[in-house]
């Protein structure tokens, strides 16, 4: 049985393995959290954050990171969220896009985060379906004060290299209102047949 630790937003007991690290009542909040006025398409930035943003992290610019993965070309920064930051990169030897996912530093405090991390980056990597973005690498580097521009000590970065899908994300679809009902219906399905074979 997984030692307890607290909820950092309400403060429940929690298995120490809990995912993201919240309660699933708070984990259910930050997904649904969605600013009181919905911006128009043209005023959604790529570069919004996709859920809250706890704990203040701010993603390290992409030349910080470029020393860390010098098989990468680092090109943007995609998007950030309760999970850590996505960049928009390219493999330089196979020259071909690729989405550099990197985890909060925060995650890697966790004694059993990575074990968990490596168990669950080998589990996605052998997933092969249309609708499930492959994952083509993962592993750790280590960001020093230096690479942060804090006066904070070496952190663990664990990262995910994956493959980079052109197009719109939900939030900018929503926003633009040009998802009609009907569209929106036949995503379900499809996303049940992921979940499903992600379970089997």
């Amino acid at each position: 049985m997984p030692a307890l630790q607290n909820c950092p937003t309400c403060g429940c007991e929690i298995p120490s393995d809990t995912p993201s690290g919240l309660c699933p009542q708070c984990l259910l909040a930050a997904g649904l959290d969605v600013p009181e006025e919905t911006p128009s398409a043209e005023n959604v930035s790529p570069f919004a954050a996709t859920t809250p943003q706890p704990g203040g992290f701010v993603p390290p610019l992409p030349v910080l990171l470029a020393e860390h993965f010098p098989q990468l070309e680092i090109i943007d920064l995609l998007g950030q969220g309760g999970m850590g930051a996505v960049y928009r990169a390219r493999q330089k030897k196979l020259d071909r896009m690729v989405a550099l996912k990197i985890i909060r530093p925060e995650s890697a405090n966790d004694p059993a985060f990575a074990e968990r991390f490596n168990r669950e980056a080998r589990t996605l990597a052998r997933m092969n379906h249309p609708n499930i973005v492959a994952v083509h690498d993962f592993g750790e580097v280590t960001l020093s004060a230096a690479d942060t521009d804090a006066a904070a000590p070496p952190q663990s970065l664990y990262y995910f290299v994956m493959e980079y899908v052109e197009g719109a994300n939900l939030r900018q679809l929503m926003a633009s209102g040009q998802l009609s009902p009907g569209q929106s219906l036949a995503v379900i399905p499809e996303i049940c047949d992921e979940l499903q074979f992600a379970d089997d």
